[in-house]
């Protein structure tokens, strides 16, 4: 049986990004840059303190994809991001994700993306294909 899917479907995912978090995804991606790592470094950049890395914060829509909606069996096919504000250690992130156009033949949705900090502001956005399960 085929899952019906409706533009205008919405999910989301929250969490939390701490310094352990920034360290072990600074490892496991080799990107070091100080402005994530060294709070000294990053207290004389221009940001006043450590940043989380970008491409960790919007992470969060493979979790929504792979697991929430469209849940097991999403693939990742695209996506492109503008990143608008710093995201920084100790920040809560919540990423939304709106279904906007499904081509039903080959079961694949596009989606408007974004990420919004603990003060309603928008701090990346962006759009995504999705292979649908």
């Amino acid at each position: 049986m085929s899952r019906t899917y409706n533009i205008g479907d919405k999910a989301s995912f929250s969490r939390q990004f701490d310094a352990q978090d920034v360290e072990t995804f600074a490892r496991i991606s080799a990107d070091d840059n100080p402005i994530h790592t060294d709070e000294d470094f990053a207290a004389a950049s221009i940001f006043g303190k450590r940043v989380v890395h970008g491409i960790f914060t919007v992470s969060m829509f493979s979790k929504i994809f792979g697991t929430i909606y469209p849940g097991n069996g999403g693939i990742y096919l695209s996506q492109n991001t503008r990143f608008l504000r710093p995201v920084f250690v100790g920040d809560s992130v919540t990423a939304e994700v709106e279904l906007i156009d499904f081509q039903e033949e080959k079961r694949i949705g596009t989606f408007s993306t974004r990420c919004i900090n603990g003060e309603g502001k928008i701090v990346a956005d962006g759009e995504a294909k999705i292979k649908m399960p």
